[in-house]
């Protein structure tokens, strides 16, 4: 894997403005939720941040930057309605995953947020054992790997990667073929330590919004 990240790490120097900037300004869990969820197998900018700021608008007096919100707030959001169906109204997308209604997917993964008592992104940073939210995570129906990995990453995890369509598309024109999405977060990881000789700011995260970027316009 070390040779294959030279390789990669050359694929990126030539390719894409390592010097990019990606910012990640959430400051609320459950509006992280949201944006991980919605955003599965669906366009970002014209269907998942429209979302975002529906629900901004309704609970948060449009601030999607709001560090006030709560896991128990969002659950309570939820449950004051006569069915949870109807937060898919207020988001105005009705969008499954998995077979499993999106809005659903969100109240699930609070749920099991709150039986471990995070309810911050400060409580998910603090929280002593990453794997075990991982395998609580993993449990909903309808969240992939993917998606696992993108919360983590929109709550601040800087050292993973989002093995979606587009960085699948940027290792197939790389290396010629796929790898599996374990392989690809190691290759990340090991391509980002090579690399930070050069750009010591550069993490797995902002190496993965910034490919994504760059392939989202193609």
């Amino acid at each position: 894997m070390h040779e294959l990240a030279i390789s990669f790490s050359n694929f990126c120097k030539h390719t894409f403005n390592l010097n990019d900037t990606i910012t990640y300004s959430y400051n609320s869990l459950p509006i992280c939720i949201i944006d991980c969820v919605y955003s599965l197998r669906a366009k970002y900018n014209s269907v998942t941040v429209p979302i975002v700021q529906r629900y901004a608008d309704k609970y948060l007096n449009g601030d999607t930057t709001n560090s006030n919100d709560t896991i128990s707030a969002f659950i309570m959001h939820l449950e004051e309605l006569d069915n949870i169906s109807n937060f898919a109204d207020i988001l105005k997308n009705h969008q499954f995953s998995g077979g499993i209604p999106k809005e659903k997917i969100c109240y699930q993964i609070a749920k099991y947020l709150s039986y471990l008592h995070i309810e911050t992104i400060e409580d998910f940073h603090k929280f002593e054992d990453y794997e075990f939210i991982e395998k609580i995570l993993y449990s909903v129906k309808g969240i992939s790997n993917a998606g696992v990995n993108y919360l983590f990453m929109l709550a601040g995890d800087s050292n993973r990667c989002k093995v979606d369509t587009h960085i699948k598309k940027c290792i197939a024109d790389f290396y010629g073929q796929t790898l599996s999405d374990n392989e690809i977060q190691e290759l990340f990881k090991d391509t980002v330590s090579i690399l930070n000789a050069s750009y010591p700011e550069l993490t797995v995260r902002t190496l993965d919004g910034i490919i994504w970027r760059k392939y989202q316009k193609s």
